[in-house]
């Protein structure tokens, strides 16, 4: 049985030989003892590890998830372009303009199924009926769609 210690970086290896004589008092009380010790560690160690987890993910939240990647919301996105806006604006100045790229097109994630039912048809949606909102943001306006581009 493999014992691990902190951050499982080293690990060491309790072998019992099983024997048919029972183990005496201080055979078992060595064994109990160094199990007890290795729960405690591995216990610590899940708690260290837990709290840097739980660390990294809320930063992860609040920070953009950067550019070319759609952030949740319009101003997380907005938020990203301002940041970069200044290194952006070589020949033209930069004005931040946001659109939700996951709502843009239809894919098979929002796919309709069309079936015969009686007498006529029933269309049912087969996935989300709308995919969660992802926006990307851009200096100006990609396309001449009136309303798919929003300024920040």
């Amino acid at each position: 049985q493999a014992i691990c210690g902190p951050s499982n970086l080293a690990c060491w290896t309790l072998s019992i030989k099983v024997s048919l004589q029972p183990l005496s008092t201080m055979q078992l009380s060595l064994v109990f003892v160094l199990a007890l010790a290795c729960v405690g560690n591995m216990v610590e160690a899940g708690k260290g590890s837990l709290r840097v987890a739980a660390a990294a993910s809320a930063s992860k939240v609040l920070d953009p998830k950067g550019p070319g990647v759609p952030e949740p919301t319009m101003e997380a996105a907005c938020s990203e372009c301002a940041k970069y806006a200044e290194f952006l604006d070589r020949t033209d100045p930069c004005v931040c303009f946001a659109t939700d790229v996951m709502g843009t097109f239809d894919n098979d994630a929002t796919k309709e199924l069309t079936t015969r039912k009686e007498y006529g048809f029933e269309t049912t949606n087969t996935g989300k009926e709308r995919l969660a909102e992802g926006w990307n943001w851009h200096c100006r306006p990609v396309s001449a769609t009136e309303g798919l581009w929003k300024q920040c």
